[in-house]
């Protein structure tokens, strides 16, 4: 299945919903996605990787709309190479706002790149509900894997472009959070966002509408 046939599932399910008459439905819309591929892509007979490869594309089809619904001003890229930085060949940038196309260098053109990191929390089998452990950023890899595209994008293009990760869980304790703790601190992640929380989608966007005014 294809990025944008994940894209025509998650906009019928925000339909069906009406996400657009009520943001309190973001977790019931993300639910309702992840569920949805469970059997489209029979996830209950494959492995971690498969499944989170699976649920990882959803997410950001998932991110996708609900940006274009409640925030349409905003335009997005997806899946951008930034050849300069080394992401390219299957390690695009995941999303990114430009100033404009006739800007020639990356590092001018480029002003944010937003890292979606989500996932389910669970999965239902045969009529059995199975616990998914560490979920979107709880997972220390995913976490680090996150901290090393911001190192790309901070060093590579400039500490100006902004690095905000999405996602569908944060870490609230151990090392997963000691890590995100620390790169706020530090500048190499300026947010991290709930997708399920429509006050932090809100502050996110007001930073990209600062920067995009800069």
């Amino acid at each position: 299945m294809s990025y944008e046939e994940l894209l025509k599932i998650a906009r019928e399910i925000a339909q069906a919903i009406n996400l657009k008459e009520d943001p309190n439905k973001l977790g019931e819309f993300m639910n309702g996605i992840f569920t949805r591929v469970v059997d489209d892509f029979d996830l209950c007979r494959r492995g971690f990787q498969a499944r989170a490869k699976v649920y990882g594309d959803a997410f950001e089809a998932g991110f996708q709309v609900v940006m274009e619904t409640f925030f349409p001003e905003i335009k997005l890229e997806h899946t951008y190479p930034i050849p300069e930085i080394c992401m390219e060949d299957g390690g695009e940038a995941d999303f990114v706002m430009l100033r404009g196309r006739d800007v020639k260098s990356s590092s001018n053109r480029i002003l944010a790149v937003i890292e979606a990191k989500g996932s389910a929390d669970h999965i239902i089998c045969d009529g059995k509900v199975k616990k998914l452990e560490r979920p979107g950023m709880m997972r220390t890899d995913t976490v680090k894997k996150a901290i090393s595209n911001a190192a790309q994008v901070k060093f590579g293009l400039g500490e100006d472009v902004l690095f905000i990760v999405v996602t569908s869980h944060k870490p609230t304790s151990g090392n997963a959070k000691c890590m995100v703790d620390m790169a706020l601190r530090s500048g190499l992640f300026d947010m991290i966002v709930d997708i399920t929380k429509f006050e932090e989608l809100k502050e996110m966007v007001n930073k990209l509408k600062e920067r995009l005014s800069t």
